[in-house]
């Protein structure tokens, strides 16, 4: 409960800017992430422009969080020849948690460690999990605040709709 608390805490203070505030928007740049990866290596959303980028921030203790990570870990198995990349961006748990949860639920995810909440807060993410779905160019193209749905492909922000999302923009090349 004291980790929802310091989650919660932290998911309410405003981005630590030199001027003006800028959170992430449809059609924008997608603000960089530049965050330690679990098992070493600083990641660089920059470094992975011509990919499609899905941007998923979660946290172990996340209920939600926990159901929507098998389906994740799926799509980017599927798509793992593709110019593709899944950022599992884990709000300020440390790597021996997070390795935890992953050998416990099976995963094996590109997981990244916001420390400080600076990536949570730039792309305004005010519950978890929330998603986005960054294109070839950088711009941000979908967001979701909260989990994803229950349903097929029909419904809008589920597993399957957010794949075909994702296949759509690596069909535009």
């Amino acid at each position: 409960m004291a980790a929802l608390a310091v989650g919660w805490y932290v998911l309410q203070q405003p981005a630590a800017t030199s001027g003006t505030t800028s959170i992430a928007q449809v059609g924008a740049p997608a603000p960089q992430i530049a965050l330690p990866v679990v098992g070493g290596g600083t990641s660089n959303l920059a470094a992975d422009k011509g990919k499609v980028v899905l941007v998923n921030f979660w946290a172990t203790w996340c209920e939600p969080c926990k159901a929507e990570m098998p389906g994740l870990q799926q799509l980017a198995g599927q798509l793992q020849e593709q110019p593709f990349r899944l950022y599992s961006v884990d709000l300020q748990e440390d790597a021996a948690a997070i390795q935890a949860f992953e050998q416990q639920y099976g995963l094996s995810l590109y997981a990244v460690i916001d420390e400080d909440g600076t990536a949570t807060r730039a792309y305004g993410v005010r519950a978890l999990p929330s998603t986005f779905l960054i294109d070839q160019h950088g711009l941000l193209h979908l967001q979701r605040l909260g989990p994803l749905a229950t349903g097929g492909a029909e419904t809008m922000w589920s597993e399957a709709w957010l794949a075909d999302q994702v296949r759509g923009l690596l069909a535009t090349g």
